[in-house]
């Protein structure tokens, strides 16, 4: 399995991870239940160091940033989600990659899973 994240998660190859996908629900109008997922936004566990990679998605941030100030970011996912789906995989091959867009940079990584 393919996986493309838009975080830097540079898990080493051979080591076992945890991928946790979130969706956010919330109501909408009339009743209708507003559902938002967001697939290149995981939550990456490395069972092996039990480090943890994730994005301000699902846990927040403190909003505008300051120079040299880090953003305050919860432990726990915020009220509202919940996890989709989760699977648990070995690393077969994983790239960091920077693409640059105009003046911005961005970071992705590309992993390669074998559940």
């Amino acid at each position: 399995m393919k996986l493309v994240v838009v975080a830097v998660a540079p898990v080493p190859v051979g080591h076992r991870v945890r991928v946790s996908w979130y969706r956010r629900v919330e109501p909408g109008l009339a009743g209708q239940t507003r559902v938002e997922e967001r697939p290149h936004q995981p939550r990456i566990a490395d069972l092996d160091t039990g480090v943890v990679y994730d994005t301000d998605w699902a846990f927040g941030h403190g909003g505008r940033s300051a120079p040299d100030s880090p953003q305050a970011v919860e432990e726990q996912p915020l009220e509202g989600y919940e996890i989709a789906r989760e699977i648990e995989a070995t690393v077969r091959a994983c790239r960091v990659v920077t693409v640059r867009t105009g003046r911005v940079l961005d970071v992705q990584t590309h992993l390669v899973l074998d559940p």
